[in-house]
């Protein structure tokens, strides 16, 4: 999708929230449909991660890519549009960050930090703004406790009171016992998808080259054609051999260096012949 295709496809969220995960922001948006939403560049951003190179592997991973849709954020320059991950997508996508990769041991933490926790802060604010209430706004300053039975010949204007008060306690009680409910449900759904993680990364396999490196992929055939007068045909061929792939685009992009490190190996023997 274009630059003018994502500007006119745009959503408009009825809703949107900064939160606060590990002292750094996280924008959330409710989408139009209903559904709550993270928007990539600032989670991206304290992971410090490249944006770009997430989104692009969020469309190519089948099972995540129809919930990347892109939303109009308001932010300090005005509304820009940006790429927005539904919410029940997040944990596959957080999951699929493989930390091993990672070099830097501090990045590396963090990154387990928010597989770990963000999930949960993110899926409390979602049932929060679903009329979900947290205790502290359930329970008033007071606590909430059963009024005396009026005396038997008491009036019924104290019996009217009387039952008003108890009315007050059962609701309260209620809406107690439905908040308990809607945490015991989400938290057996976050034990399911945490459960569901080593399944999700055997199945997606490693990353494969960003857009960026398949890019580089095709201005080294280039050089490469330049230096030995091979056919660029040629040339794929001996990179899949080497690498035992298909096709460039399914090398993963863990072996980069490597790859960059046989063309320059390629070009620099043809050069010095």
């Amino acid at each position: 999708m274009n630059d003018n295709e994502q500007e006119s496809q745009a959503l408009i969220p009825i809703e949107q929230q900064t939160i606060t995960f590990r002292d750094h922001p996280l924008v959330v948006v409710r989408l139009p449909d209903g559904r709550p939403g993270v928007v990539l560049r600032w989670i991206c951003e304290n992971l410090h991660i490249d944006p770009a190179a997430q989104v692009a592997r969020i469309k190519r991973t089948e099972i995540i890519a129809e919930d990347l849709v892109y939303v109009q954020v308001e932010t300090g320059r005005g509304f820009q549009t940006m790429p927005t991950l539904v919410l029940d997508s997040t944990p596959y996508w957080l999951a699929t960050i493989d930390t091993k990769r990672v070099k830097d041991p501090a990045q590396r933490l963090e990154i387990l930090h928010y597989q770990k926790g963000a999930v949960a802060a993110l899926f409390a604010w979602a049932s929060s703004q679903k009329g979900v209430s947290h205790p502290a706004n359930l329970v008033p300053s007071e606590p909430i406790t059963e009024p005396a039975r009026p005396a038997p010949d008491a009036s019924i204007d104290e019996w009217i009171v009387y039952h008003q008060q108890m009315l007050a306690v059962l609701e309260w009680q209620r809406d107690i016992e439905t908040w308990r409910g809607g945490v015991e449900t989400r938290l057996e759904g976050l034990e399911a998808i945490t459960g569901l993680i080593p399944e999700i990364l055997e199945r997606l396999g490693p990353e494969k080259l960003t857009d960026k490196h398949q890019n580089m992929v095709k201005y080294y055939v280039e050089q490469l054609m330049k230096a030995t007068g091979k056919p660029r045909g040629t040339i794929y061929s001996s990179l899949y051999t080497a690498f035992s792939v298909p096709r460039y685009q399914e090398i993963p992009e863990a072996e980069w260096d490597k790859v960059e490190h046989w063309f320059k190996g390629q070009i620099e023997r043809a050069r010095k012949k």
